[in-house]
């Protein structure tokens, strides 16, 4: 049984998508600044409160997942560089992870089995 909806996943992901794409942002403006002070932060991780990895663990454990979640999101970067057979099957079948929505539904199909 799920414990998290298709919907409230999606949230979660793009959410968390959104706040890795402010970070980077925030690295790259502080990585341009000539501000001595400034400067002394070496990433936006010192200037931002982000509880992605709690999220992500959580995520994992609701779905009994090992790796596929963070690797979809960090390898992956959000499915943005899914290609076909990057996951498949023992049977050599591709499994379409290249959405939220998609790799949604592989970790429920994965929690039944």
């Amino acid at each position: 049984m799920n414990k998290i909806s298709k919907e409230e996943f999606i949230r979660i992901m793009k959410r968390l998508e959104e706040t890795e794409k402010t970070k980077n942002e925030i690295d790259k403006i502080i990585k341009e600044s000539t501000d001595c002070i400034i400067s002394d932060f070496t990433n936006a991780g010192s200037l931002m409160i982000c509880h992605e990895d709690i999220v992500i663990r959580l995520l994992e454990i609701m779905f009994n997942d090992e790796d596929t979640i963070s690797w979809w999101i960090y390898d992956l970067e959000y499915g943005k560089k899914y290609k076909d057979g990057c996951i498949t099957e023992k049977d050599g079948t591709i499994i379409d992870v290249s959405t939220a929505e998609k790799l949604y539904d592989f970790l429920v199909r994965e929690e039944k089995l």
